[in-house]
């Protein structure tokens, strides 16, 4: 009986060592970044020939390509080439891809020639319901704080690192109805990375180290986010 007893351990102790690292495997993050527009639509103009489309993609390829070696986090695009994409698409793909995190970047422009800086957009949550007794209602209204708590971490998180790159040009976080953010189930952002309408910003953001860098800075901010994400 004991050495039945062994052998059954010693066959648990296998199984168990062959299925952790495929659980481990199904773990990784998914993380959806939105090029903000693409084809016919090509943004705010930088030069001639550079547009917010050109701009928005380099630096998301850039993200894709820090991560691509790290241990448990995917990148996903909405687009990787000059293409339409409707915001509905985008958010989809999110959805589909059963998103951990939600990045769209963006060019700004307007609000004259001195406007500078990065701006950090995160989604208002619906309305709280009134009907409290409703426990599938009080599930939800915790679920969108614990949703709306994440996106403010993730937008401080991004905040800090930008700084490096742009010193003392960050213009706050933005609680906004941004439509490509709206009705998404996760944790979700929109970076506007420059002012087009800004000689020093434009300037900047057409500079491949630059571009670089704030990649380098979603990169750091990414891998931030889920080494102190303590839900997942």
């Amino acid at each position: 009986m004991i050495v039945k007893s062994k052998r059954l351990i010693r066959i648990v102790i296998l199984f168990m060592l062959l299925i952790f690292p495929l659980s481990a495997a199904a773990a990784n993050h998914v993380v959806v970044i939105d090029p903000g527009h693409g084809g016919s639509d090509m943004g705010v103009k930088l030069s001639k020939s550079v547009y917010e489309k050109d701009v928005t993609l380099a630096i998301a390829k850039l993200v894709r390509k820090n991560l691509s070696g790290a241990d448990g986090i995917e990148v996903r695009l909405t687009r990787s080439d000059d293409k339409n994409v409707s915001p509905a698409n985008r958010r989809k793909l999110a959805g589909k891809s059963n998103a951990d995190l939600f990045i769209s970047l963006h060019v700004n422009a307007g609000f004259g020639l001195n406007a500078k800086g990065y701006e950090i957009y995160y989604p208002v949550s619906d309305v709280p319901s009134v009907k409290k007794s409703n426990s599938g209602e009080i599930l939800k209204d915790m679920n969108q704080t614990r949703r709306l708590n994440s996106c403010v971490r993730f937008a401080q998180i991004v905040q800090k690192n930008m700084g490096r790159v742009f010193p003392r040009e960050g213009r706050g976080l933005i609680n906004a109805p941004v439509l490509v953010l709206q009705s998404l189930t996760s944790p979700a952002i929109l970076l506007e990375m420059g002012f087009a309408t800004n000689l020093e910003n434009k300037k900047k953001l057409k500079n491949k180290k630059i571009q670089e860098a704030v990649a380098d800075a979603l990169t750091k901010s990414i891998k931030k986010y889920f080494s102190t994400d303590g839900t997942s």
